[in-house]
């Protein structure tokens, strides 16, 4: 049997299919609950969506994938990050109702975090820069993993501002989780990643902008994008212990790249415009590619290869006998080239903005303006 075999079989489970089915069955319930208690993200401010649209996507994600877990029994090493995860998607579902204070989010879900990672036991307990260098982070190793975690976190979040973008760089990663976790025969993070991946596959499907429909039917919220940005580091991180021959810690970079670099931009640019760079804004790397002259699903797809791409590079760094020291530098010299391509982008004229929720392609919108002009002139010749 070869060595992809395994991986295929986990995508084509039990498990996932129950997820995949579950969560695509309960969103048009949701959808319709959602209504009726107002869990709904109205348009205005930021947000560029001309009507409300039902926040249920985490709701489903979290419910499709609990009961899957519950079946096929929850893994004992998880216990901790699972209780947490639940903690997350209550704040978060409460924010998405009643949009609670940043600094009483941010304690509890610093809180929650903590908890999770004490009740597991995952830390990252050092680095290895090379054969001969190992980096023993000792007591700072609680710190970084807390921040580490709580910046994946919102980085995930910050990313779900384009149909179907959030979700689709979950699932990639998710994807890669699976697949390492299954080669190195770390059971359970393959049996949670493969249930979450079904789980999030099924929003995607109603989030995703397809060819017969203009716009997402529904938006995931910060109860979802909140778990999620919490349990994959968590599972990256425990993968990285498990399996450090499989899962160096250099691929934890990798992983979340793009993440990674789009909140480095994003705060780099606040801090250099003299704004703080906690506040909310639309200057993303989703919100840079638009305003650049990207289409809808352009941009998406676009980020779609990036993150493929990076991770595929971090995955390939021991196929290519790289050293970890080499995989680290590799990455901030990347990490350069993307900041200082999007910082140029992002210099570009913000003439046409563009309304990424509901509008269709760029170039539709552009021929309307001219159809519009041409009537002008005509009217005025008469």
């Amino acid at each position: 049997m070869s060595e992809t075999s395994p991986i295929i079989q986990n995508f084509l489970s039990a498990q996932f299919f129950l997820a995949l089915v579950i969560s695509i069955a309960l969103i048009p319930i949701l959808r319709r609950l959602a209504v009726n208690v107002g869990l709904v993200d109205h348009p205005g401010g930021r947000k560029q969506h001309k009507a409300s649209v039902p926040l249920v996507g985490g709701p489903a994600i979290v419910l499709a994938t609990a009961v899957s877990l519950l079946i096929w029994g929850i893994p004992a090493e998880f216990t901790g990050m699972l209780t947490a995860a639940s903690g997350l998607f209550l704040i978060g579902a409460i924010d998405d109702k009643y949009d609670i204070s940043a600094k009483f989010r941010l304690v509890v879900q610093t809180s929650l975090v903590v908890m999770a990672l004490w009740w597991d036991n995952i830390w990252l307990s050092e680095i290895i820069v090379s054969e001969n260098f190992v980096l023993n982070l000792g007591v700072f190793g609680y710190p970084l993993t807390v921040i580490a975690v709580l910046g994946i976190m919102n980085a995930i979040n910050m990313l779900d501002g384009l149909d179907g973008l959030s979700s689709g760089v979950v699932l990639i990663i998710l994807g890669f989780l699976i697949g390492i976790a299954t080669v190195a025969g770390a059971t359970g993070v393959s049996l949670i990643g493969v249930c979450t991946f079904g789980s999030v596959l099924g929003f995607w499907a109603y989030n995703y902008r397809f060819s017969w429909r203009e716009k997402a039917s529904v938006f995931m919220g910060d109860s979802g994008t909140t778990v999620l940005g919490f349990v994959l580091p968590l599972l990256a991180i425990k993968l990285s212990i498990v399996a450090p021959t499989y899962a160096p810690k250099s691929l934890l970079l990798w992983l979340f790249a793009i993440p990674i670099w789009d909140i480095c931009a994003v705060i780099i640019k606040r801090l250099r415009d003299n704004k703080s760079p906690l506040q909310a804004g639309r200057d993303h790397i989703h919100h840079v590619l638009m305003n650049a002259g990207l289409t809808v699903r352009h941009s998406l797809h676009l980020i779609y290869l990036l993150t493929i791409t990076t991770i595929s590079f971090g995955v390939s760094v021991r196929y290519f006998d790289l050293s970890q020291i080499e995989a680290y530098a590799a990455f901030f010299m990347f990490m350069a080239v993307y900041l200082g391509r999007v910082g140029s982008l992002s210099k570009k004229s913000k003439s046409n903005i563009y309304d990424f929720q509901n509008q269709g392609d760029r170039r539709e919108s552009e021929e309307n303006s001219k159809i519009i002009e041409l009537s002008n002139r005509s009217n005025t010749i008469v």
